[in-house]
């Protein structure tokens, strides 16, 4: 066809294409917050978190202080922080409905309009692109966009598959020989598969078909890398919004760690973002590298949801200003949402440690094999880190039984008051599970559950291991105002020097009786 001069297109693509407003979990209401980036003023926010979203479009909404909310432990005793909480939005446009034509070059609008697409970018470091399988991928459903409009053409940054969404209302319980591991590691994953959303439990009979508008709290685990041995654990997420119309959760808000003391080849940067920027970002999009579930519960009272938003919105915070580091063994996305959830009295059972002997010997061939302490340490630190705080699947797999538990009434302990008013409110849970969408990226899988399944996975020569090398982000110095609440860790644990000590006093003690022994002799 032919196409409407450059600038009636750019503004009739605008008129599909507005900045659409959210549900923000802590004030339970929809919100449109002026679009800003990082060189904002009178915008509320720390200069850090101003320097990490420079060039990137915010949203900032303030949260309660951090004085009002409920920490983990290890936060309590920092300095009051009453910083707003920048939302990472990414692109300023969102297309609500469109397809791709036959060549995928161009966008159908609802109205019938076409408009000239394009991607965004590629960052040269990541592996995980668009290519000729996502445009047949995407060619076969509507979508929704985030980008924005250049001369006669979208730039789209974030492109959603509209039948990602959660509309099966028929319920369908775990039976006795299920869990929700089996759920998760179903046909590989259920990377190649149907988008799927099964009805765990409902209140009452039909209580789910009337989620719509109700404010939700979720889980999110994302699966293994399919080529990257450093990455078959997966990420953890804690999810808020408000269940839609249709049911979708584009525009759910996750709460995303990442370390920011490096650069990642996928342009992540942590932050509180909507779910399509999390997902489907053609670069920094979990599910252009692999699978990806979620287990979500309906609320009738938003407070539960509400107080975990306004509590992790500070740890965000605290989170730029570096007041904590990342650590990928006791401070990691996981380590991170289920220590914020436990800080609300959400008293989720542990599962233990691997085991201190196990992590000592593991300790002592990593340093004689690979001759590098510091990789010694963080085994060391992976083998003695509770499962519930290491392993993204573990934390996934411990936080949903005890939501179902808490639904049925089949706690063992005393509830809480938290615990009390989550159970009293929770109306539907829903497991889903979403696939990867086709890049150039091969194929993911689940996430590993333990470290034995990891050994089991990855090569045992360390050679072999495919990688991804990141760069150390330069921060500038002066935000460095006082030392972590969690120092990186010396390379010998005090077990490993203890031992030492112990081993090189009984070499001396050897080695004085043996000359002791030779000078009698003589």
């Amino acid at each position: 066809m032919s196409f409407l001069p450059s600038l009636f297109i750019v503004l009739l693509g605008t008129s599909f294409a507005q900045s659409t407003p959210f549900f923000d979990p802590v004030s339970a209401e929809m919100v449109q917050p002026p679009l800003t980036s990082g060189s904002c003023t009178n915008c509320h926010l720390s200069d850090q978190a101003k320097w990490y979203f420079e060039e990137e479009i915010i949203a900032s909404l303030p949260t309660p202080s951090s004085a009002s909310v409920s920490l983990p432990k290890w936060l309590e005793k920092q300095a009051e922080i009453n910083d707003n909480i920048p939302i990472w939005i990414a692109s300023p446009t969102v297309i609500e409905s469109a397809r791709l034509n036959k060549s995928g070059k161009s966008l159908i609008l609802d109205d019938g309009t076409q408009v000239n697409f394009e991607t965004i970018a590629k960052i040269p470091q990541n592996q995980s692109f668009w290519n000729k399988n996502t445009t047949e991928f995407f060619k076969q459903r509507d979508i929704r966009l985030r980008g924005k409009m250049t001369g006669n053409a979208f730039i789209a940054r974030t492109v959603w598959p509209l039948d990602f969404a959660i509309n099966n209302y028929q319920l369908l319980p775990l039976s006795e020989d299920e869990d929700l591991q089996a759920l998760v590691q179903a046909d590989d994953g259920g990377v190649q598969q149907p988008h799927q959303s099964r009805l765990l439990w409902e209140r009452t009979l039909g209580s789910a078909m009337e989620a719509a508008g109700k404010p939700v709290l979720g889980l999110m685990l994302n699966g293994a890398q399919g080529d990257d041995h450093e990455a078959l654990a997966g990420h953890f997420a804690v999810v808020t919004g408000q269940f839609g119309d249709n049911g979708s959760y584009a525009d759910w808000l996750v709460n995303n760690f990442y370390n920011l003391e490096t650069i990642s080849e996928k342009g992540i940067i942590a932050a509180v973002t909507p779910m399509d920027n999390y997902l489907a970002d053609l670069n920094a999009g979990q599910n252009y590298y692999r699978p990806s579930y979620m287990l979500v519960a309906t609320l009738k009272n938003h407070q539960p949801a509400a107080e975990f938003q306004q509590s992790i919105n500070q740890v965000m915070n605290y989170f730029y200003r570096g007041n904590f580091i990342y650590n990928h063994a006791d401070a990691n996305c996981t380590g991170i949402s289920i220590d914020s959830l436990r800080a609300l009295n959400w008293n989720i059972p542990t599962r233990g440690i691997n085991g201190y002997v196990q992590a000592i010997g593991a300790y002592f061939y990593t340093a004689i094999i690979e001759m590098d302490l510091n990789a010694a340490r963080q085994i060391y630190d992976y083998l003695t880190t509770e499962t519930t705080r290491l392993l993204p699947a573990v934390a996934f797999d411990a936080i949903g039984e005890d939501l179902l538990r808490l639904t049925t009434g089949q706690a063992t302990r005393s509830l809480s008051s938290y615990e009390k008013i989550l159970a009293d409110s929770i109306e539907a849970i829903w497991f889903v599970r979403i696939p990867q969408i086709p890049s150039s990226r091969i194929y993911g899988d689940a996430p590993v559950y333990s470290f034995s399944e990891y050994v089991e996975t990855a090569p045992a020569d360390r050679d072999e291991w495919v990688t991804i090398e990141l760069a150390e982000r330069n921060i500038p110095a002066s935000f460095h105002k006082q030392p972590p609440v969690n120092p990186k860790p010396h390379a010998i644990p005090w077990p490993i020097a203890l031992i030492l000590f112990g081993l090189s006093g009984f070499i001396v003690l050897v080695l004085r009786r043996l000359i002791k022994h030779f000078s009698r002799r003589k």
